[in-house]
């Protein structure tokens, strides 16, 4: 009677093992795949993108969407949307992971980082409405307004937050797990180097070329920062 009565618990406490495991594999295969589709669905976003980039451009890139294929158009806004979720949570899951060993350098790059992905989606309805605009015309109302909407305080503050707060994110978290001992060297420069990089693309506008090599750079450090999150059980 002793034994039964005994077993309940044990075996309760069994299942809530189980469950937990369960729960915790879940949530690291949901971060490790976020990590590495992020770059990936980055690609087509970056290579089917007509604009030039630029405050205030409107009339140039209204123009550029005009004369691409709305087809590949389409699919660089749908890739941006898709990443307007991945990116922030496959940041979390970077960030839980090097917490772990760098507690300030994880949770400064992880809240960074957060707050540098979230703009991303009002960024991907800018591009939409830009490739709308083009659809209907390209008249001097619409670049007037394309200028004003992207330069108004709301959108520019999108802008800068995106900008600083990813980029500085993207040094920060990288440091933090080279020295957990999580990523090889290589991975790191690879993840931290996407920062200057991007700097360079909004610099020179060389949006398409400089953003296949932030894409290429973002996969090979994601696929080892990945692989640690899916084999890390904590």
């Amino acid at each position: 009677m002793m034994n039964l009565a005994q077993s309940v618990p044990a075996s309760g406490q069994g299942f809530r093992r189980r469950h937990r495991q369960s729960a915790q594999a879940f949530r690291r295969a949901g971060f490790a795949a976020a990590i590495v589709l992020a770059p990936l669905v980055l690609i087509p976003g970056t290579v089917f993108n007509p604009a030039i980039g630029g405050i205030g451009a409107g009339a140039a890139n209204i123009a550029a969407n005009a004369a691409a294929n709305p087809v590949t158009n389409q699919i660089h806004v749908d890739a941006y949307v898709v990443l307007s979720y991945l990116l922030p949570i496959s940041v979390i899951g970077i960030a839980a992971l090097a917490i772990r060993r760098s507690a300030w350098l994880g949770t400064i790059g992880g809240a960074l980082g957060i707050i540098g992905w979230l703009p991303f989606g009002a960024l991907a309805a800018q591009d939409d409405l830009t490739f709308r605009m083009s659809q209907i015309g390209r008249g001097g109302q619409f670049v007037g307004l394309w200028d004003r909407f992207t330069t108004d305080p709301t959108m520019f503050g999108f802008l800068l937050v995106y900008i600083v707060c990813h980029l500085v994110a993207y040094v920060i978290l990288p440091i933090a797990l080279w020295r957990g001992h999580y990523i090889p060297g290589w991975a790191a420069w690879a993840l931290a180097l996407t920062s200057p990089v991007t700097i360079v693309g909004f610099a020179t506008r060389q949006i398409a070329l400089v953003g296949l090599v932030i894409c290429v750079l973002l996969l090979i450090g994601s696929m080892p920062t990945a692989w640690a999150v899916w084999r890390n059980e904590d």
